[in-house]
């Protein structure tokens, strides 16, 4: 039994496949998908099908699902303009949206259909989640100190919290972390924190396994050289590149 978690995985479906292949994930095991998904590789939403058929694989949403989810939503909205539905199209657009729009436009009615309802229902964050002594705070983006218990869902995030905050915002270095869990995160590539080539898991100080803060978006979707998909196993903190 073990826990992992990845992030933007971008439609890079060899990647994902040969990183289930070589953990020997099982039903025994969970996995934590960090958002971002879909776009710029070309299986992105073969990839959400495929998760969606776990019942140990469990997803937050990132900026690139919102996107895309609102959307979709939009144009089945009597209450948006034509001009915010034109700005939303614009935004996702310029996110190398192609691939994603194309094989989903191709599913029926109902997929499609199953599709949104899943990127709906799925959670912003999860705050509070224990492995071994350990508790985990694991969101797309950025975390935020005014909700920090259990699952935040995307109705949780009104008023002076707004989703955006955390599938938007970064971290930064210079930002005050919990002291009682360790964040991960993705969304931001690594290689802003570092030098290194291939990209790494970026953490916060000398040691991994006494960081608060772990960003292990490798660059997947970059999709160069040097880029990666990385996991990391909770009950140690090793991480695995693909």
């Amino acid at each position: 039994m073990a826990v992992y978690v990845v992030s933007d995985i971008h439609g890079c479906r060899q990647r994902f496949d040969r990183m289930l292949k070589e953990l020997q994930f099982n039903e025994n095991d969970t996995l934590y998908i960090l958002g971002d998904v879909i776009d710029r590789g070309k299986d992105g939403i073969s990839i959400l099908q495929e998760i969606m058929k776990y019942k140990n694989i469990h997803m937050t949403i990132g900026n690139h699902e919102y996107m895309m989810l609102k959307y979709y939503r939009s144009f089945e909205s009597n209450s948006c303009s034509l001009y915010d539905k034109l700005a939303i199209e614009d935004c996702w657009n310029q996110n190398r949206n192609q691939y994603t729009r194309y094989y989903f436009e191709k599913l029926s009615y109902k997929k499609q259909q199953r599709i949104l309802k899943f990127l709906e229902e799925l959670p912003v964050a999860y705050t509070n989640i224990k492995v071994q002594n350990q508790i985990y705070y694991l969101v797309h983006g950025c975390y935020t100190q005014e909700l920090n218990k259990n699952v935040i869902e995307q109705k949780d995030c009104n008023g002076q919290v707004r989703i955006e905050s955390f599938i938007w915002d970064r971290i930064r270095e210079d930002m005050i972390f919990f002291q009682d869990r360790c964040i991960i995160v993705g969304h931001t590539p690594t290689l802003f924190f570092q030098n290194n080539k291939p990209y790494e898991v970026w953490f916060c100080g000398t040691n991994i396994m006494e960081s608060n803060i772990i960003n292990i978006d490798c660059g997947c979707g970059i999709d160069n050289e040097f880029s990666r998909l990385a996991v990391i196993r909770l009950e140690d903190r090793k991480v695995f590149y693909f």
